[in-house]
């Protein structure tokens, strides 16, 4: 059944790949997970523009193979469920590698993944933090890997291509075009005004928003220093507009 698209302007925002910020935690044992620089940043744009993120997580750390969600303990849990409402998590991968894995690489193992990343981020962040993606790695899936995320509450799905938002009846979902991800400007942040303005001038009320985690990172090789200048951006076009922080999935 096809669920009418809301009305108003909204905007969704969310984070790939996240791995490292639960490896630095568990290394560094911090007294809180926001003395992580990563999630205190995350929290100093909510606390500015009210904005919800979604953080797409991996179960294994590819660029530390040593490292993998069962290792992070459930001592922070209640501040994690205490932060819920602003911050979610939700599945993305096994890992980062290979490329295309729920349609080329292992598409058979997708249920397997899902349960146990799921299962871990439940141990982790509480039942109530977590969230269907609008998103997988690297975009595409099979056919029923499609109805298996649909069947896991994944209402929108973005795809590569696209100007706007389309019903696809065959999955009883929403194909949705990713409007900007930020990472892919580097230090162009005039770049990133241009293509959200040029979005919203076209007259488009539901904004998708993304970003990749690991070039916040300092260790990583395509390290962007304007990481947290970019969101900063993104933030304040949509709030100069008007536009609301929602979670797609929960409209």
């Amino acid at each position: 059944m096809r669920n009418k698209l809301p009305d108003g302007k909204k905007y969704n925002f969310f984070i790939d790949d996240n791995i490292f910020f639960f490896n630095d935690i568990q290394k560094h044992c911090y007294p809180s997970v926001f003395d992580n620089f990563y999630l205190g940043g995350l929290r100093k744009a909510h606390e500015k523009y009210g904005t919800k993120f979604t953080l797409n997580c991996f179960w294994k750390n590819w660029h530390n193979p040593s490292f993998d969600l069962g290792q992070f303990p459930d001592k922070y849990r209640g501040e994690f469920e205490r932060n819920s409402s602003w911050l979610k998590f939700a599945f993305h991968a096994f890992e980062e590698f290979p490329e295309y894995p729920y349609s080329r690489a292992y598409p058979d193992q997708l249920p397997a993944h899902y349960e146990r990343l799921m299962s871990e981020l439940a141990r982790i962040v509480g039942k109530g933090s977590l969230i269907a993606p609008v998103i997988m790695h690297y975009f595409d899936l099979t056919p029923e890997n499609r109805i298996f995320m649909r069947n896991h509450g994944m209402k929108f799905f973005a795809v590569r291509d696209g100007e706007t938002i389309v019903w696809n009846r065959d999955y009883a979902m929403y194909d949705m075009p990713v409007d900007v991800i930020l990472n892919l400007f580097k230090d162009d942040l005039a770049g990133i005004r241009e293509r959200l303005r040029s979005r919203i001038g076209a007259g488009k009320n539901l904004i998708c928003i993304g970003s990749h985690e690991q070039y916040a990172f300092r260790s990583y090789a395509n390290y962007i220093p304007e990481y947290f200048q970019e969101i900063d951006t993104a933030l304040e076009v949509m709030a100069e507009n008007g536009y609301e922080s929602v979670y797609f999935n929960e409209l």
